[in-house]
């Protein structure tokens, strides 16, 4: 272990410890407030919310393999299609990577913990004792709160616009529950979720050093998912309102305040990021329609929340407000089926593939997902479906297709791992992208897997490149063939004549061949062409 970082870990464990040490005797006793505390929670202590987290840790760590792992497993637990339960059951309890963890626990931790509070442990209601029935029993609510945060988990999972992974939709439920009870103390608590994120990254990363490098990926918001997030906030809102309906002590909350806060929690977590496809590759953000939604639903959590007088005349109020969320929550839950019901033909990967148990794992250049079928509405012109280039990954047992690592990213790191699976198993792929650049052109390459100890494959070849440069009236280009690279030179002058173009394989390093009259010497992770007194560098190497 690195003795400055722990140092320095020292050190921020120390400063904190002194910072609370010196606050606290400025402030003096909190006797009152932590009897408060205590009169609401179990040893004064959010067990509900520290059980859920310790779940989420526990599934991270070891059913995905964050623990002893150099790469972790998510393909097999994203909710692919509701006919692979696995996947809906295990996608909203685990996470594409550890920032990933990280920021959703701190979310949860804080919001969870808010909502735990509004709830209680201890029954409010003058006349109830504790443990007079399972219903008012504390130590029955701190196992009932993970119990209903794993069921609106399932929910968030099966309502889901497409496959998803990750508990964000159950912290925008706790954010909506915390919201509707504490608005300003919410707003407060994105403050404090950043604190957790920072705290447990100084700790982890104490001392850190980067520099500037080529990165390919799809911007931030089109990683958001804002359908999820929306239904998660409009179950938690729904679920607040009810419980405050419901608790008949609870104080009204002033319609300005929730509004207030609604937007301004709505906005800090990107509620607005409204986005789709416009191409390989390429995303389209509609912000302002985005803003109007934001608008939207901070009126429609204030409305529900604040009713008083019912405008309906066989409706309560109550059920008004409750109406009022559970509507767009059914609406997104029959959209939600069909998307989810998709891909009844058979799914495989492209072109040539490798097979890992009922993986297949392929490369393609703007392909289309097989379950992508558009909804036929005869006075709706069905869009164009979106195309991705890379190295994909297909299991019809799992209803699974999808983009694994992207062409852009294979072109510049030429070498990834895809990390396949199951409960209980695990399998690499190593992938390599070798070939050749061509000066002023394209670029050659072949795409090669290899499961676990087996030897390489091939399982794309590209098309061919020719160089910019004519040599002597010359032009070179280079193929993939049978797993291999050949160099072939053609006349592109009258006055040179070398019959039919002459194609020879690449030289080993260090070694050089004749082709088409011309002298190909491979150098230096080039490829040079000569003639008489002329020598011109031709292609590049790509990930040799």
């Amino acid at each position: 272990m690195d003795p400055l970082a722990l140092g320095a870990r020292f050190a921020v464990l120390v400063a904190s410890g002194l910072a609370l040490v010196l606050v606290h005797r400025l402030r003096g006793s909190q006797t009152v407030r932590w009897r408060q505390v205590r009169t609401r929670l179990l040893f004064g202590l959010p067990l509900g919310t520290v059980l859920t987290a310790g779940l989420l840790a526990v599934i991270y760590l070891f059913v995905q393999g964050g623990y002893g792992h150099d790469h972790l497993l998510t393909l097999p637990f994203v909710s692919w299609s509701l006919r692979y339960p696995l996947g809906m059951v295990a996608a909203p309890l685990g996470h594409q990577s550890l920032g990933h963890l990280v920021g959703n626990l701190a979310g949860f931790l804080v919001f969870g913990t808010l909502a735990e509070f509004a709830i209680g442990h201890y029954p409010q209601t003058r006349g109830q004792a504790a443990f007079s029935s399972l219903r008012t029993n504390p130590y029955a609510r701190v196992l009932g709160f993970p119990a209903g945060v794993v069921l609106v988990a399932l929910l968030t999972s099966l309502f889901a616009w497409g496959p998803i992974i990750g508990f964000s939709g159950v912290v925008f439920a706790a954010v909506g529950f915390a919201l509707v009870h504490y608005p300003l103390v919410t707003v407060a608590g994105l403050i404090g979720q950043e604190f957790l994120t920072t705290t447990f990254w100084t700790l982890r990363n104490p001392i850190q050093t980067a520099s500037a490098g080529t990165s390919y990926g799809a911007p931030w918001w089109a990683n958001v998912a804002v359908q999820t997030h929306l239904l998660g906030l409009l179950l938690g809102v729904g679920l607040g309102v009810a419980w405050k309906r419901f608790r008949t002590d609870t104080v009204r909350t002033d319609p300005w305040r929730l509004f207030v806060a609604s937007v301004l929690v709505g906005s800090s977590l990107t509620l607005w990021a409204l986005w789709w496809y416009s191409g390989v590759d390429r995303y389209q953000l509609f912000r302002a329609p985005g803003f109007v939604l934001l608008l939207g639903v901070a009126v429609l959590i204030t409305v529900a929340a604040s009713l008083r007088r019912s405008p309906i005349a066989d409706l309560s109020a109550r059920q008004v407000s409750i109406g009022l969320l559970v509507v767009p929550v059914l609406v997104m839950g029959g959209i939600a089926l069909p998307v989810n019901l998709t891909a009844t033909g058979a799914i495989s990967a492209p072109g040539d593939t490798v097979t890992v148990a009922d993986y297949e794992v392929g490369y393609a250049e703007a392909a289309t997902d097989p379950r992508y079928e558009p909804l036929n509405v005869s006075f709706v012109e069905s869009p164009s479906p979106p195309t991705v280039s890379g190295v994909i990954v297909a299991s019809e047992q799992r209803h699974l297709w999808t983009r694994a690592v992207s062409a852009g990213r294979m072109a510049n790191a030429d070498r990834a791992t895809v990390t396949l699976g199951g409960l209980g198993w695990r399998e690499s792929v190593e992938i390599r992208r070798t070939g050749w650049e061509a000066v002023g052109g394209d670029a050659a390459f072949l795409v090669r897997a290899a499961p676990g100890a087996e030897p390489p494959t091939a399982i794309h070849a590209s098309d061919s490149a020719t160089a910019d440069a004519v040599v002597a009236g010359r032009a070179i280009t280079v193929a993939p063939r049978n797993g291999r690279f050949e160099v072939t030179v053609e006349s592109k002058a009258e006055s040179v004549q070398i019959g039919a173009p002459d194609r020879r394989p690449v030289p080993e390093p260090g070694g050089n061949v004749t082709v088409g009259g011309l002298r190909i010497e491979h150098d230096d992770s080039s490829l040079i062409a000569g003639h008489e007194d002329t020598r011109v560098v031709v292609f590049r190497a790509a990930g040799a």
